[in-house]
């Protein structure tokens, strides 16, 4: 793998950390493989291209399966390359076997952040800093790209 701020070797001992805890923040994909298996070695190039094109949107978590059980063993990976994306510390999609890249393409659509995601987010945030009139204006806008969004839905009802 080459070296990038989007991909980065994740072991048993910081997993907490470099995956579970940073999902808060970005969105993070996590590649469980092996050196010696041939669809891993086939996948693992498309997502590293594709962490590169999405340019910091998600971070590529390549784990070790042999050197890390732990997490393998919690996340059911039995057959590799299984490949999850986690979001806000839980799993919101995850595909097993070395997938088209279209295939691939859509899996990241699931666990990226909507536009409106992003604006309940920022309204979270403005309202956290005490700018209601952003933050409802931020709440709006998001349930109008998104009808139904529970988390922009929510972060209004909260402020109002």
């Amino acid at each position: 793998m080459a070296p990038s701020s989007f991909c980065i070797d994740v072991g048993d001992a910081d997993f907490e950390r470099a995956v579970v805890a940073a999902s808060f923040e970005t969105p993070v994909v996590v590649d469980f493989w092996a050196p010696w298996c041939a669809p891993c070695r086939k996948l693992g190039p498309l997502l590293e291209r594709l962490a590169e094109e999405h340019q910091g949107t998600f971070v590529l978590a390549k784990v070790t399966v042999d050197e890390s059980p732990e997490n393998a063993r919690r996340y059911g990976a039995r057959s590799i390359p299984m490949v999850i994306g986690l979001r806000e510390g839980e799993v919101v999609s995850e595909f097993v076997g070395a997938q088209p890249e279209p295939i691939v393409r859509t899996f990241l659509a699931r666990v990226l952040p909507t536009p409106a995601d992003r604006l309940a987010r920022e309204g979270e945030r403005l309202a956290a800093g005490g700018d209601a009139a952003a933050a409802e204006a931020c709440f709006r806008e998001a349930l109008a790209l998104q009808r139904g969004s529970d988390r922009a839905g929510l972060g209004l009802a909260r402020l109002l």
